[in-house]
């Protein structure tokens, strides 16, 4: 087995933190020690920084540096899929911010005051070149764009949240709870899927203990509670959904470390141990190296992918019934069944010859669990005496 914890597959940058107050070369961004550009002020510097962000978060892709004084430097590799909050960020620069013209210098004090500046991020756009960089701790702001150094301090309008660095770190936080949940691997030789799911909800469990502390979201203890698969498809390509059950310890269940893990009415009531639940489905699939992974954890409902040429009911009758054979769980028993009883008379006078096809054990599953779907709700045109008249003399299966 193999598992790509959090610490794996996050890049660790290799210049390390200098001592509070030290501004030596190695911490102060290469800009700022070439002296600055022409000052701009006004609409000018807005739209200035605007367009280095705009270049930045363009395709949704760039790279963000995180560095605290009491935690490893991180490079983080922002895609679509972790990068959910930054699409209307830039919205928020010129109604939510005050933006006055700054210095090199007062950026470089910023930058090395260790004790002061708290997490420091750098936007890096994919050429490399086009950058953003700021505090959480101060208000001092660094962009490069076409070549050109510039500096503003920012600070956010009274009353309307919190500050540029704030928001960069929500971004920071957002992907490291993305990895957390879709990084881990298990090695595909495992062919049991209960033992792949259990595999999968310790790893998950793993890489949330292992965030940085400086994450709000992360909570004093996050343990693994079970895992039990509730649908699976055989075919190709081959895949199945678990269900993940997690414990987790906070300081305060209405605090910002709880927020993230608020699902419905909330927490809930804890356990004797002060430990909350939480869990989610989780799609699970083989990647490019033929090892299990999944994509991250859902809160939502979770289904396998069936290889069909049309979404659901609009497939074909012939498709259907052969991912039927090949699915087990709630999509055998629910999902595929409720889609043959979407199509209208005219397709269901072929399922006969699909199941003259099949072993009379197959035929017989399939109506009865036709029959069950028929039996529990309405929601069809067909009767279990209008499909027991189109199925022939497999009607009769559909009390089986």
């Amino acid at each position: 087995m193999r598992r790509f914890l959090l610490c794996g597959v996050l890049m660790i940058l290799l210049a390390g933190c200098g001592t509070a107050g030290e501004q030596t070369p190695e911490e102060v961004p290469e800009e700022v020690l070439e002296g600055e550009t022409e000052a701009l002020s006004g609409e000018e510097l807005v739209s200035s920084a605007m367009e280095a962000y705009a270049a930045i978060t363009k395709d949704l892709t760039f790279t963000l540096d995180v560095t605290a004084e009491d935690a490893e430097p991180l490079t983080l590799s922002i895609t679509p899929e972790s990068a959910w909050n930054v699409a209307g960020l830039e919205n928020l620069f010129p109604d939510s911010y005050q933006w006055e013209p700054s210095s090199a210098s007062t950026f470089g004090v910023q930058w090395t005051d260790m004790e002061n500046r708290g997490l420091c991020f750098t936007m890096t756009a994919p050429d490399g070149v086009t950058t953003l960089r700021c505090c959480t701790g101060g208000d001092a702001v660094m962009w490069n764009v076409d070549g050109e150094a510039h500096y503003a301090q920012v600070t956010a309008v009274e009353d309307v949240g919190p500050g540029l660095g704030d928001l960069l770190r929500g971004i920071a936080e957002d992907a490291l709870r993305e990895m957390a949940f879709s990084a881990p691997t298990v090695d595909g030789a495992e062919t049991d899927y209960e033992a792949i799911a259990r595999q999968l909800n310790e790893a998950m469990a793993e890489n949330v203990r292992s965030v940085p502390d400086w994450v709000t979201w992360k909570p004093l203890d996050f343990q693994a509670s079970g895992a039990s698969v509730f649908d699976a498809y055989y075919g190709e390509p081959e895949n199945f959904c678990a269900g993940l059950g997690f414990r987790l310890l906070v300081d305060d269940p209405e605090g910002a470390m709880a927020n993230s893990w608020q699902a419905g009415s909330g927490l809930g009531e804890p356990d004797a141990d002060g430990y909350y639940g939480y869990g989610g489905a989780v799609s699970i699939r083989r990647n490019t190296d033929g090892d299990w992974s999944c994509d991250g954890l859902a809160t939502g409902g979770s289904s396998v992918d069936l290889p069909l040429s049309a979404p659901g009911a609009e497939a074909p009758l012939s498709e259907l019934a052969d991912a039927f054979f090949l699915t087990e769980g709630e999509s055998h028993d629910w999902l595929v069944p409720c889609y043959i009883l979407e199509h209208p008379a005219e397709d269901m006078a072929a399922l006969p010859a699909l199941l003259d096809q099949r072993t009379e054990e197959e035929a017989r599953e399939l109506c009865g669990v036709l029959g069950d779907c028929l039996r529990t709700a309405d929601y069809w045109d067909w009767t279990p005496e209008t499909l027991a008249a189109a199925l022939g003399s497999y009607g009769a299966y559909l009390n089986a």
